[in-house]
């Protein structure tokens, strides 16, 4: 396999990992997976799960109807994942760089600590591998015979 030929597929993941209820253990949630041919669709699919899961944890109040102004409350500085993935998705919205990166084979990936978990939103870049047949038995391969 050439090691310049573009990826044939991108696989995409969201992960939740965090601690067990009641005990010391961790684990893995899979929220969500995609394969496409298209790097365009992989950023765009990616940004979209990481939007919907921000929402999910903590409505934006700049583009919700029901919080006015009067509701909204300073917060202390604290990381938040939810304002932390708008914001990726807002600076990756031109996508660009992040297209190129994954076009030339290479991975990406975000992970965002939340109060009770770490959000890991992956694309990996896939290349297919051929099997030339052997031309001297006819046959595909290298199986002996």
């Amino acid at each position: 396999m050439n090691a310049t030929s573009p990826p044939a597929s991108y696989r995409c993941e969201v992960l939740a990992v965090g601690p067990v209820y009641g005990g010391a253990g961790v684990v893995s949630y899979v929220l969500g997976a995609f394969r496409t041919i298209s790097p365009v669709l992989a950023l765009r699919w990616l940004w979209g799960r990481a939007l919907w899961i921000a929402d999910r944890l903590d409505p934006d109040p700049e583009g919700s109807r029901w919080v006015r102004p009067a509701m909204r409350m300073p917060v202390p500085p604290a990381p938040d994942g939810p304002a932390e993935l708008r914001a990726w998705c807002a600076a990756g919205s031109d996508g660009r760089a992040a297209r190129e990166r994954i076009k030339r084979g290479d991975p990406l990936s975000l992970s965002v600590p939340d109060a009770d978990c770490t959000y890991t939103f992956s694309i990996w870049p896939e290349t297919t591998t051929t099997h030339k047949p052997d031309v001297r038995s006819g046959r595909s391969g290298s199986h002996g015979g």
